[in-house]
């Protein structure tokens, strides 16, 4: 169960990745209406197809102004993989001839979504939604949503933008590397997704480093407070958590039996993923458990700070106290004073006060204060 800091993080961060404007867009619109909710436009949708089977490799690239092969054959496995989804007339394109449902074109245009599987047995397919991360020049998470629908001969994936998510997997099949170009259209579904939690890895391993880099100047500079970096990486964990920990569900559901465009060989592979995944969310657990950590030991070491201030001060306080009640007395106006006229008087002040601060120096040194 969440706990209420959490929460409030959580709907910070989704407030923060979502636009209004475009889920305004789509009130009152009917289900299944094309709308894309992204901000990202692209000026050119690039789109890749590459028809494969274990002896022959064909791939081509195309834009949204060229003429699309998207008849399949039956003696090839075909993936046919778009970056850009901000024209939507060319992803309802797609989706005809694919007969997609319209609610699976709506729901790779609505990009704001948590990984998910539905299957449409009617059209002999399964509908898998899920996320990609990666950091901008700032340093900052951003967020990719990524679409895949499997059919029996083909595969489509759907991206926001451009991005290299699949250039390692499109290099095994160019050089028919591994058992890829063995397999069915399933087996590939299970590589893109096994691509992307692996690339998960690597966001972990970002904040693992960021983790080591606070609690090392948690203790170089104890006089700072770093309570705003931790805060914002506890943030960027949390909605890490909330994008990738569903996924398990979706892992889940691709395994069962009766989803029968997933091989049995394939769902063992999707097991390993699942492992992956569980991997993934128990360490940002942990790492969320070690800012709570850092937390109490900036804490600690701020307070620390403050005594070793009020210390100090104390100590002056306490030399001083003898010396201000020496001066206090010496500094009343009465007529009667014997001290007053005394020749050597001054001087004789004086040794007194610097007498009474070296003691003092030698007791705070033997207790240890200085």
């Amino acid at each position: 169960m969440p706990n209420k800091r959490e929460i409030a993080h959580s709907r910070n961060s989704i407030k923060s990745r979502l636009k209004h404007h475009t889920h305004q867009r789509k009130s009152g619109m009917l289900p299944g209406t094309a709308i894309y909710t992204g901000d990202k436009h692209p000026k050119e949708i690039s789109i890749s197809r590459i028809d494969y089977n274990e002896q022959q490799f064909t791939e081509k690239t195309f834009t949204q102004n060229d003429t699309l092969p998207l008849q399949t054959n039956s003696d090839f496995i075909t993936w046919i993989n778009v970056n850009g989804l901000n024209i939507e007339s060319l992803i309802e394109k797609i989706g005809g001839a694919f007969k997609l449902h319209n609610l699976i074109i709506e729901d790779i245009l609505n990009v704001f979504q948590i990984p998910k599987a539905d299957e449409y047995p009617e059209n002999d397919l399964i509908y898998i939604t899920l996320n990609e991360f990666y950091f901008d020049e700032n340093t900052k998470l951003q967020r990719d949503q990524i679409s895949l629908v499997l059919g029996g001969n083909y595969v489509l994936s759907f991206q926001e933008e451009e991005g290299d998510y699949f250039g390692v997997i499109r290099d095994r099949l160019r050089t028919a590397k591994g058992k890829i170009r063995k397999k069915d259209a399933d087996y590939l579904v299970y590589v893109l997704i096994d691509a992307i939690v692996d690339s998960y890895y690597v966001i972990l391993d970002h904040y693992a480093n960021e983790l080591d880099t606070i609690e090392n100047d948690i203790f170089v500079a104890k006089n700072k407070n770093h309570l705003s970096r931790i805060h914002h990486v506890n943030k960027d964990l949390i909605y890490l958590r909330r994008s990738i920990a569903p996924l398990k569900e979706v892992i889940f559901r691709l395994m069962k039996e009766e989803i029968i465009l997933i091989q049995p060989e394939s769902k063992i592979f999707m097991r390993d993923v699942l492992d992956h995944v569980n991997q993934i969310v128990n360490q940002i657990d942990v790492d969320r458990e070690y800012l709570s950590d850092l937390v109490q030991t900036n804490m600690a070491n701020m307070n620390s700070h403050l005594n070793e201030i009020i210390k100090v001060l104390t100590l002056i306080s306490t030399i001083f106290i003898p010396l201000t009640f020496i001066v206090g007395v010496y500094g009343m106006n009465f007529v009667n004073f014997p001290e007053i006229h005394t020749q050597n008087g001054y001087y004789v002040v004086w040794g007194v006060m610097i007498f009474i601060t070296l003691i003092q120096f030698i007791i705070f040194k033997k207790k240890k204060w200085l």
